[in-house]
């Protein structure tokens, strides 16, 4: 069967079940989902420490200027860490360490024209990788290309290292839904565009809400109890993000429905010819 053939038939019948030519050795494989937890832990530590710990929410603290530089070298160690050992037997292999790059700098391509309110078409990229290359590899581009885009665009500030976590966060989401049929796919990775539209703005703003709220109705109280600021944050998000929020998820959305499906193609079509394997 030919190549144009088999890729007419792709785009007919939807992607075919990965097929799994190698497998990383144990303690390999181990040692790289516990750093990919590590890093996940350490991000999700990231947005909720002033809950956690918060003797450390201080003014000497504003706007995480002194443990932002921290949270950013725990998570480029354990990135590296995780990259370091793709490029060698097993995993995701060094053309799929390539194709990170390449996509990588894609998201910088997409994110230097600015942002539509919250919308950018950035997204678009992580979204549709992760979808095809599985949540490993979705988290690692979200990421990988969220840091390098903030080094081409000038978006260097204590925030980076939190971007890095909620669009990897993206990227491992779309790795997780079903990849049966197109209509179920796309109908999935659109809706989960859209509702991951939200989602990403209310973390991240998770960051900042206990300083830029100080002293208002909304603010962060450090004895109220988990309901009294949850309900604070929620009005706090609502007053200052959720309109904002809607550009990026009827944007995710509608990039998704228009461009989804042929550039999943495209990616399953790299996937088979670069006999990489999606491992989720």
């Amino acid at each position: 069967m030919s190549a144009s053939v088999r890729d007419r038939d792709l785009e007919r019948n939807g992607p075919a079940p990965p097929v799994f030519l190698r497998t990383p050795p144990p303690a390999k494989r181990r040692f790289e989902i516990v750093t990919l937890i590590a890093v996940n832990v350490v991000g999700a530590l990231a947005f909720l420490w002033p809950f956690v710990v918060p003797a450390l929410a201080g003014p000497g603290n504003e706007q995480h200027r002194n443990d932002a530089p921290w949270i950013l070298a725990a998570l480029l160690v354990g990135l590296g860490a995780v990259l370091f050992l793709e490029l060698g037997r097993g995993g995701l292999g060094p053309k799929a360490v390539a194709l990170l790059g390449v996509l990588g700098a894609a998201m910088v391509a997409l994110r230097l024209p600015g942002f539509v309110a919250g919308f950018s078409a950035m997204f678009i990229v992580v979204l549709v990788a992760g979808n095809a290359f599985g949540p490993r590899f979705g988290f690692l581009l979200g990421a990988v290309g969220t840091f390098a885009s903030g080094l081409f665009v000038g978006g260097l500030g204590p925030w980076l290292p939190f971007q890095m976590v909620a669009v990897g966060w993206v990227g491992l989401g779309a790795g997780l839904l079903p990849k049966r049929s197109w209509p179920v796919r796309i109908g999935a990775l659109a809706v989960y565009g859209f509702v991951v539209g939200y989602l990403f703005g209310a973390v991240m703003n998770l960051w900042s809400w206990p300083f830029l709220a100080a002293g208002s109705a909304v603010s962060w109280e450090p004895g109220g109890g988990v309901a009294d600021n949850l309900r604070n944050y929620v009005a706090f998000y609502a007053a200052t993000s959720f309109a904002w929020d809607t550009f990026r998820a009827i944007g995710n959305a509608a990039l998704v429905v228009a461009l989804g499906r042929p550039l999943l193609a495209s990616l399953d079509r790299a996937a088979r010819r670069m006999r990489l394997d999606v491992v989720a």
